[in-house]
């Protein structure tokens, strides 16, 4: 008798265990099952990635984007995608290993909840991104326009009209702040000048103004090189114009903390690939392009 209830008891032990090792089976199962769409859903960015990566190398082909700005969005890129492989492979570990124990289903539970957190994290600075590249980050200036003949120096009817010469870029800048207040972010503003390859007649106020700027005392500089400190120096004087600008719009601490600037001068490299039939004194060829961009620290 002793031995039939004995028996019993080792049943019925035998029966809990292997219900409890069901469950436990069934739950490392399903854990697994939503890592591995973790990684799914992790794995969709990166292809989305390549898709912006693509689409800013168009930019930058058609200087539609700032160097520096193009610099900033395939670090981004670079950066996004080692932090996804990471998480890819620290969660492949876990997927196809032996789990067993308590500590294992309580390890890989807290797994999925950090790369779900970081998956947020990754999806939100992509759709960001995608805002950044979609939207037209330069602003053409006419030189005609901003200097006086024969000068770099901008015309005293455009400073008193500051506020509508840099509208279109700050209502873009103003909505990205707004948009993305989780995010600290910086204001970068690229100016690049160009000139045509009319040339400079030697004598002139202009000229001797550039050849001092470009400090030569033992020789004459030819075309191309006063042509491009022209365009340096119209790029610079466009940069203390905003830089006025943006000392007038101090209530918003993005144009007075976290604004950096960067000018340069092209000379006469064409200012848009798309056009094929600049002449010598093309006005086309005579702008100044302002380049902005908003990107987290």
């Amino acid at each position: 008798m002793q031995t039939i209830r004995t028996f019993r008891l080792l049943l019925i032990l035998g029966v809990m265990f292997s219900l409890f090792s069901c469950i436990s089976q069934k739950k490392f199962v399903a854990a697994k099952s939503d890592l591995s769409k973790e990684n799914e859903t992790l794995a969709s960015y990166e292809a989305k990635l390549a898709t912006l990566d693509e689409q800013r190398a168009k930019k930058q082909e058609q200087n539609e984007l700032a160097d520096t700005v193009d610099l900033q969005i395939r670090k981004f890129i670079n950066k996004t995608n080692t932090e996804i492989d990471t998480l890819i492979d620290k969660n492949k570990v876990l997927i196809n290993g032996n789990l067993v124990s308590k500590d294992d289903l309580n390890r890989i539970m807290k797994v999925i909840a950090s790369t779900k957190l970081a998956s947020q994290l990754i999806n939100k600075k992509i759709l960001f991104l995608e805002d950044l590249i979609k939207t037209n980050m330069v602003v053409k200036l006419d030189q005609d326009v901003l200097f006086e003949p024969g000068s770099y120096k901008v015309s005293p009817a455009v400073i008193a009209n500051i506020g509508k010469l840099f509208e279109p870029a700050a209502k873009e800048i103003d909505k990205f702040a707004s948009k993305y207040q989780d995010f600290t972010l910086s204001l970068v503003i690229s100016i690049k000048g160009y000139a045509d390859a009319t040339t400079i007649n030697e004598g002139s106020s202009l000229y001797n103004n550039l050849k001092a700027r470009l400090t030569l005392s033992n020789s004459n500089p030819d075309a191309r090189e006063l042509n491009k400190e022209l365009s340096r120096a119209r790029a610079e004087e466009v940069k203390k114009l905003f830089t006025k600008y943006a000392e007038s719009r101090s209530d918003n601490g993005l144009y007075t903390k976290n604004i950096f600037y960067i000018y340069e001068g092209k000379g006469e490299q064409f200012p848009d690939p798309k056009i094929t039939n600049y002449s010598i004194d093309d006005p086309r060829r005579r702008i100044v392009l302002l380049f902005w961009s908003i990107f987290p620290d």
